[in-house]
């Protein structure tokens, strides 16, 4: 009798999420039949939307905001966003985590200067003894000279994909983030750098940035790069990159974007391997049509001397022989498309219940060196189906379900469901 309640305890968890939806939305729905939304704020539901949630804060949009597209803030700011999570997965334990907090603050010195931070807890415990950790996510200053060309230097986000730009979590649907997001952009991905962004034409957005590099002592099969990023933590100053990206919004609603982004990675390695080449190049485009949403990503990872760095690493630590063979190309995409049900049950509602479903593909064994065997386990294959309801854009509450399958070994389920919110 134990197992068997173990068993629903995931099913029951979902349950409960779903009920308090509905309940949040029937007691708007209640509260809005006895008080009218007064004229100033109320809007047709097919008033354009923006695509991501919107605060007064710029931390959403770090590029459009000092560009005139949102309003600027006004001395200091505080903010944050937060998720608490349950992942259920077949083959392991259920997990409950106060997965992340971040913290948010900012200060305008004065129209053309200010100061943008995020710290982040992870895990909710941080100590020798735990599992969690506090971060800086982001540190940097603006300089704003010119609607076409501004200043920033500091611990920045990389302007790669979508999640990481955008990832505070009620902006994107599912409780994980994408596999892409998660491997191949090592989501949250930042780095100390310094560089030029602006727009160049109305709707032509870019960010172009010198950045430090990777570690390639942190390169492993699994995960291709993750592991190597150094985030400004006594970050080996000897080899560095380049990262850039272009947006370009040709209608509202709809955003094409591009990334590259190149250094070398020799770090400790250089003696025996030299500095170790790498690329990362990615293609994003996302659109938000009356309920409709959608949005797809690629991303293609190249990896120099792939051959060398594998023989370098054969012949260091234990969790590095592990890590092999890296290899010369990892690759990645994944299609998501949604809709809002609450267009057909409810018109008039601002609020919005999204149904969607998300294909995913992750290779890090793409193209391993001659006489290196792959380990097709790391060939990933993910589909993905869930609700994701929002009483206001800034409070999502999610619940979906995963099916994993592998190049090699056998697949799982998973339920998961989160509480999260941004303000």
């Amino acid at each position: 009798m134990q197992s068997g309640a173990k068993t629903n305890e995931p099913a029951r968890w979902v349950f409960l999420l779903l009920i308090a939806s509905a309940g949040g939305w029937a007691q708007s729905r209640a509260q809005g039949s006895q008080t009218p939304a007064p004229p100033v704020t109320s809007a047709p539901a097919d008033a354009p939307q923006p695509a991501e949630p919107q605060t007064a804060l710029p931390r959403e949009t770090a590029i459009e905001n000092p560009l005139g597209r949102a309003g600027a803030i006004s001395g200091s700011a505080f903010g944050g966003y937060g998720e608490l999570t349950l992942n259920a997965p077949s083959n392991g334990p259920s997990v409950v985590d106060m997965r992340r907090l971040v913290l948010f603050f900012g200060h305008d010195f004065s129209e053309k200067l200010r100061f943008y931070s995020e710290v982040e807890i992870e895990h909710a415990i941080s100590s020798a003894a735990d599992q969690g950790e506090v971060e800086v996510e982001q540190a940097y200053l603006d300089g704003l000279l010119h609607k076409r060309l501004n200043l920033r230097g500091g611990l920045i986000l990389m302007p790669v994909g979508i999640v990481n730009i955008y990832h505070e979590p009620p902006s994107f649907n599912g409780v994980d983030r994408p596999d892409l997001d998660q491997v191949l952009i090592p989501t949250t991905w930042r780095e100390a750098g310094v560089g030029i962004f602006g727009e160049l034409v109305e709707g032509l957005r870019y960010q172009l940035y010198g950045v430090t590099a990777f570690n390639a002592n942190g390169f492993t099969a699994s995960a291709a790069l993750r592991e190597g990023h150094q985030e400004a933590q006594l970050a080996y100053a000897g080899d560095f990159g380049a990262v850039a990206r272009l947006d370009y919004e040709p209608v509202l609603g709809t955003v094409l974007g591009f990334s590259a982004y190149g250094a070398t990675s020799g770090n400790s390695l250089r003696s025996t391997v030299g500095r170790v080449p790498v690329g990362l190049f990615e293609v994003d485009a996302r659109t938000r049509w009356a309920g409709f949403t959608a949005r797809a990503e690629a991303a293609l990872v190249f990896v120099g001397d792939a051959a060398a760095l594998n023989r370098a690493l054969a012949d260091g630590t234990a969790e590095q022989q592990e890590a092999v063979p890296v290899s010369s190309q990892a690759r990645g995409a994944y299609l998501e498309v949604g809709y809002d049900l609450l267009r057909l049950l409810a018109p008039k509602e601002r609020q919005t219940l999204t149904a969607f479903a998300r294909a995913e593909f992750v290779d890090t064994q793409a193209d391993v060196p001659p006489g290196s065997t792959p380990r097709r386990e790391f060939r990933r294959y993910s589909g993905v189906a869930g609700l994701v309801y929002r009483p206001i854009p800034q409070i999502a509450l999610k619940a979906d379900y995963r099916r994993r399958e592998f190049g090699e070994g056998r697949g799982f389920n998973e339920i998961a469901t989160a509480i999260t919110w941004l303000f």
